[in-house]
């Protein structure tokens, strides 16, 4: 046999081989779906069942889209760390808190609101937001946005508007 040969059949069996790989390992598993994203106006959300701020509050909010398949962004003023009355609040403690992840949290400046960067994500990704807030203030930023309206009864989440996302 010639080198041409050997190499041939080295060729045949490195391909032989990766197949019988392939073919061992199974079937794929799939890919998680990505899920859509939804904004949360998390301050306004904080005092929906009218108590003052609850965390507990926005957690079920946040539960609820996350079961209804959605992948949701919160946005909460510098303030709401001190309407919750935990100021070592940050970003990471609030993500924790959540039940989410970091990246899914933004406590926006003091001195801001986060109405500004709330609008101008939603309105850069074309999300809807959950927020009970009207954003009369900001006309021309909220003129394209879906808004979502919240309220409890009892323990009961209702989602005005959540079904037509």
């Amino acid at each position: 046999m010639t080198t041409a040969d050997w190499t041939a059949i080295a060729g045949l069996a490195v391909i032989l081989a990766l197949v019988f790989a392939f073919l061992q390992r199974g079937p794929r598993p799939r890919l998680e779906e990505a899920r859509p994203q939804i904004a949360i106006d998390g301050t306004n959300v904080l005092f929906w069942r009218g108590d003052g701020a609850q965390l507990v509050t926005l957690r079920q909010v946040v539960d609820h889209l996350g079961q209804s398949g959605f992948d949701p962004v919160v946005f909460l003023d510098a303030s709401s760390r001190h309407h919750i009355g935990d100021k070592s609040l940050n970003e990471q403690r609030f993500a924790a808190a959540l039940g989410v992840s970091q990246e899914r949290v933004m406590v926006c400046p003091a001195g801001t609101e986060a109405d500004a960067f709330i609008l101008e994500y939603a309105n850069a990704q074309k999300l809807p937001v959950v927020s009970n807030d009207q954003f009369r203030d900001r006309p021309k930023e909220v003129r394209n946005i879906k808004l979502i309206k919240g309220l409890f009864v009892g323990d009961s989440l209702i989602l005005k508007g959540l079904d037509q996302v």
